[in-house]
């Protein structure tokens, strides 16, 4: 169950089905087991539709969809037309300042940025106020300054609008600083949800651990140890684990300290400063 005003996120690889749930939840496919049901109420089949899609459920694809030879506002415009003059224009206004297009609104939308179209596709898709939008990979395509602000907008977006937002992506690292709750999908099983959190430092496998960012596998004696970048401490005591440098990247406010072991496995820490001289670690997991 999705409460309202949640972010949700869906993870998997391509093939686990995403693309697919998100059109059962939109109405364009009927599920080949079970039932939709938004607030307590049961959605109707889509053969039961004379349009397939439900009215309160908006989803934005890959390709946007925007009439490119018509201007950022004109787009937005003609989604409320139905609403009076007045409740028109405060709409359009509101969602050419909530997703930050007020500069660009008397440009055609062939002419504005990928990002900028990304943008207008989702306040399109909001114009009519629907309680559930749904995003196919909308972090696909974009570079990590616009990651963080398509991130920003979601979130600001819920904040103002209580919208529920349901995203897929094949990239759990995208989905982790913005989502409330995620949940895998896998071979068409979705798993219950987990907070963020507890799912990075939580993992049933290295396959699983590996969609939300970098992971280390040592084999201690007869053990497989799999942690994140972050979970040891240096140590010299006589039990730590030995390793070798290799070198630091700086990558911004952290650096990406790399070693081998004494097996010959690569490994990579997180640090705020090179740790060049480090000869031994104790990995320390997390507990969230």
């Amino acid at each position: 169950m999705v409460r309202q005003g949640e972010i949700l996120g869906l993870v998997g690889k391509s093939g686990a089905g995403k693309s697919s749930l998100l059109k059962i939840i939109s109405g364009l496919i009927d599920p080949t087991e079970g039932e939709v049901h938004i607030d307590r109420q049961l959605m109707p089949r889509v053969h039961q539709l004379l349009i397939p899609g439900f009215k309160r459920v908006a989803m934005v694809n890959q390709d946007f969809k925007l009439d490119v030879y018509h201007t950022v506002e004109e787009n937005l415009r003609e989604v409320v037309l139905h609403l009076p003059n007045h409740k028109r224009d405060k709409r359009v206004q509101q969602l050419l300042r909530l997703f930050d297009l007020t500069s660009i609104s008397n440009t055609k939308a062939h002419l504005i940025s990928g990002g900028e179209q990304q943008r207008l596709a989702i306040a399109r898709a909001i114009a009519d106020q629907p309680e559930i939008l749904l995003l196919d990979e909308p972090f696909g395509h974009l570079d990590a300054n616009l990651r963080q602000r398509l991130t920003e907008h979601l979130i600001r977006l819920r904040e103002e609008e209580n919208t529920t937002i349901i995203l897929v992506s094949h990239e759990g690292q995208d989905v982790l600083g913005l989502c409330d709750s995620i949940c895998i999908l896998k071979n068409g099983i979705l798993s219950k949800k987990y907070k963020p959190e507890f799912l990075y430092y939580h993992f049933s496998n290295v396959q699983q651990a590996r969609l939300f960012g970098p992971v280390n596998v040592l084999k201690l004696a007869d053990t497989t140890v799999i942690f994140r970048p972050d979970e040891y401490r240096v140590s010299t005591e006589k039990n730590a684990v030995p390793v070798t440098f290799i070198r630091s990247i700086f990558v911004g406010g952290l650096y990406h300290n790399y070693f081998h072991t004494i097996n010959g496995e690569r490994i990579v820490l997180y640090q705020f400063q090179s740790l060049d001289d480090t000869r031994g670690i104790e990995i320390v997991k997390k507990t969230q």
